[in-house]
């Protein structure tokens, strides 16, 4: 951790954070000179502006914490991030029936956000480059890292479309009403892939990144599998139990008569979740095209099914388009590992 060269890299990295930061912020305040803003106020953009920024400086943070395997704090300052001033505003609203206008809840946002930026900067940055003598500014590592990056950045914008982008499309062919239904189980569903980013792959995934190079690595692959498929099972069990007494407390008929929802994409997005182990494994073995062509397939397959089933079966067939593409990305990348060795 503090070695020259790793002091560099962050040094850099960072430096390069703030210069996009400030190139933002100067495009917002270009923009409003030059027109009204679609109607929206200067400070109301540069506060949205502003929680995108530490929201991505804060992300980047908790990367920093997990590499240099401080798990627990980059969970606790998370939690802090996420989960506090979300539990307050709820606690004011149903409690003290306060009637919080936009402006309010996104400065709430953001004042835990800059907390969250101080806490990272203490526990993360601050120990990365303590070393002032090894502060130099790589342009060969950020040159490396944005040909690098640009290849993860299209596949993520792939691979989130294929959780996300089926809600739009029930919306177009479906109407609200369905969305709605829709999106209710699809983020109940999504708490598998909260769980496994938070605790398994915060936890168990940096280990295992450890031993890539080593002639255990093998060993040590199967034991991360099993423990993965271990904790997807865990918490479908945990989704199952909580199910009824969710769907009594929302008391919404509607919700019940598409129950069948539920299931699928509960199946569905464990299977996604479980594919991520040879996701891993290509990503160790350093297949970054791989891993970036194998998403945009994904995302494509599921797009081209998703308006073809929806249209035809309705929300059934969004669901088994879903199904479909869970089961197209762990077969190409499974394949895509015995390719390259793995057994």
């Amino acid at each position: 951790m503090n070695s020259q060269n790793t002091v560099s890299k962050v040094f850099s990295t960072f430096l390069l954070y703030i210069v996009v930061y400030i190139i933002a912020m100067s495009c917002v305040a270009v923009y409003y000179h030059f027109s009204d803003g679609m109607g929206m106020s200067l400070k109301l953009t540069f506060t949205i502006l502003l929680i995108c920024i530490t929201e991505h400086f804060c992300q980047e943070a908790y990367r920093l914490q997990i590499a240099f395997k401080k798990v627990l704090t980059a969970n606790l300052i998370f939690f802090f991030r996420v989960f506090l001033w979300m539990s307050y505003l709820t606690i004011e609203i149903l409690f003290f029936n306060k009637n919080l206008v936009l402006e309010t809840i996104l400065n709430y946002w953001l004042i835990f956000n800059l907390v969250a930026v101080g806490l990272n900067v203490v526990t993360a940055v601050r120990p990365a480059i303590n070393n002032k003598g090894s502060l130099k500014l790589s342009i060969a590592f950020i040159k490396r890292g944005i040909v690098v990056c640009s290849l993860f950045f299209l596949g993520t914008l792939s691979l989130k479309s294929i959780e996300y982008l089926n809600r739009y499309i029930v919306d177009l062919f479906l109407g609200k009403e369905i969305t709605g239904v829709f999106s209710f189980y699809s983020n109940l569903a999504l708490v598998i892939t909260v769980y496994i980013n938070a605790i398994v792959i915060s936890f168990e995934l940096p280990l295992l990144i450890e031993k890539g190079n080593t002639t255990n690595f093998s060993k040590y692959f199967k034991i991360f599998k099993n423990s993965f498929l271990k904790q997807i099972v865990i918490i479908i069990v945990l989704l199952l139990i909580a199910i009824a007494p969710i769907l009594y407390w929302q008391d919404i008929p509607l919700y019940k008569d598409y129950l069948y929802i539920f299931f699928i994409l509960l199946i569905s997005t464990a299977i996604i979740n479980y594919s991520l182990v040879y996701h891993f494994y290509l990503y160790i073995k350093k297949k970054d095209r791989t891993i970036l062509w194998l998403t945009i397939k994904s995302g494509f397959f599921n797009l081209v099914t998703t308006l073809i089933l929806t249209y035809y079966f309705g929300v059934a067939g969004t669901c088994v388009a879903f199904l479909l593409t869970s089961i197209c990305i762990i077969y190409l990348r499974k394949s895509s590992c015995k390719k390259i060795g793995y057994e």
